[in-house]
């Protein structure tokens, strides 16, 4: 019983966990956020004179804003100036796949309408990159246009793709072509790839990655290997319960086994009894009685169920009065054989007196009598009786507990007081009281 318990609350606890993980995450729980500034970070300004290009940059960099001008000169094959961040003084790099989005502040004032900016996420990999070789650190790149309306724009990290002509110079395997986020150096925020000739300033506000500190399928699966783990100590600990269960089971099989036989011995001898009720064939409740008593000691001895069904049919007065005593007695004969048929062996119908009828049913919890009472009431409503009259029958049944036989008979008599006061066709236990 207190395993059970345990159980249970082992159950309630889980679900509350996994229902206050999984709202926790819905809610928010777990997001997390990086925002880069030049406290964390390197700012400088790079132009294309590395390249023979001639534009010229300037950068003013304070804690809350980035602003880099530059004028674009057409001599290099491709112009362009950009702000670049350099997040670690080593190659390494530092993780940014738990984040699932870049949010940009930047303000970008161009000589062309609807100048698009690109953004550079640079990955280091041995596989392809080299330490002094700075291009060959990965490209995971995007290009948009700044929106006016919006100050901060979050952009999907799934958004970046790699740049086809760096996989081609540097023959990046297919495995290894696809966006990369696990070592990031450097960030960078660049003038578009078509560009013309004059002033561009890039004000970049605000940087910041949103992720979450779990994600939602490794949540899942956390969740799900808290209720494995539960479940293999459920199992275990009901295979040594089941093992220490099974010797006392083995003990009391053999005496269960004779108590069995020795029961349906008696109910042999309780049918074979020449002392019956003359006019319907039920047992006789004065040559019952001593039969009984013993039915009971056996039940508390081998700690078996023993029930009792108390029925009586509904309003027999006006049966007689409308149809005639000669119509109840046939009732009552036919009432008292539609009740033998559906009972077993060893269960015993006594005739109580006049209209009342009891039940004794071995080796049957509550449960059983109630659905067997259940049985002989619409049994009962639906035969087809003498003169196409409506005969019905209420029932209360009791299980014994620890007490003598005429005590459960008169709790099964109560309970079936309540049946008929609760409008009579029905089935009533000491569960409903």
């Amino acid at each position: 019983m207190v395993t059970a318990r345990m159980h249970r609350l082992s159950i309630v606890f889980l679900v509350s966990i996994s229902v206050f993980a999984m709202t926790w995450h819905y809610l928010g729980g777990a997001d997390r956020q990086l925002v880069i500034t030049p406290e964390i970070a390197e700012y400088k300004a790079i132009d294309d004179k590395s390249q023979g290009g001639a534009s010229v940059t300037d950068i003013t960099i304070s804690p809350d804003q980035t602003i880099l001008t530059c004028q674009i000169v057409n001599q290099a094959k491709w112009p362009f100036c950009e702000i670049a961040i350099d997040l670690v003084s080593n190659n390494e790099g530092i993780d940014l796949s738990r984040f699932h989005s870049i949010g940009i502040d930047v303000d970008y004032l161009t000589p062309v309408k609807n100048e698009r900016l690109r953004v550079y996420l640079r990955n280091y990999d041995p596989s392809y990159s080299s330490p002094d070789d700075p291009v060959s650190h990965k490209f995971n790149a995007i290009e948009f246009t700044p929106t006016v309306e919006r100050d901060l724009q979050v952009i999907p990290l799934r958004s970046f793709q790699v740049l086809s002509w760096w996989i081609a110079d540097y023959s990046v395997p297919i495995e290894k072509s696809g966006p990369q986020f696990n070592h990031v150096t450097s960030i960078e925020i660049a003038t578009g790839s078509y560009v013309q000739e004059g002033k561009y300033t890039i004000q970049l506000n605000k940087l910041v990655f949103y992720g979450k500190w779990i994600s939602e399928s490794n949540l899942v699966k956390l969740l799900l290997l808290l209720w494995l783990v539960f479940a293999i100590i459920y199992l275990v600990s009901e295979q040594l319960q089941l093992r220490s269960v099974l010797s006392e089971i083995r003990e009391k099989s053999l005496r269960l086994r004779k108590a069995n036989r020795h029961l349906f011995k008696k109910a042999q001898a309780v049918e074979a009894l020449a002392y019956t009720d003359a006019l319907t064939g039920a047992k006789n409740r004065n040559v019952i009685e001593g039969y009984l008593s013993e039915l009971v000691d056996n039940a508390k001895v081998n700690i078996q169920p023993f029930s009792v069904i108390y029925v009586d049919i509904d309003h027999f007065k006006s049966i007689n009065d409308n149809f005639g005593h000669e119509t109840g007695d046939e009732v009552l004969r036919c009432f008292v054989a539609l009740i033998n048929q559906r009972i077993r062996k060893s269960d015993v119908l006594v005739r109580w007196g006049g209209e009342e009828f009891i039940l004794f049913c071995p080796a049957t919890t509550l449960e059983g009598a109630v659905g067997l009472a259940e049985l002989l009431r619409s049994i009962v409503e639906t035969y087809h009786w003498p003169s196409a009259m409506s005969v019905t029958a209420s029932f209360g049944v009791a299980q014994l507990e620890n007490e003598n036989i005429d005590e459960v008979i008169k709790r099964a008599d109560k309970v079936l007081y309540l049946a008929k006061q609760n409008g009579r066709n029905c089935v009533m236990s000491k569960a409903v009281v």
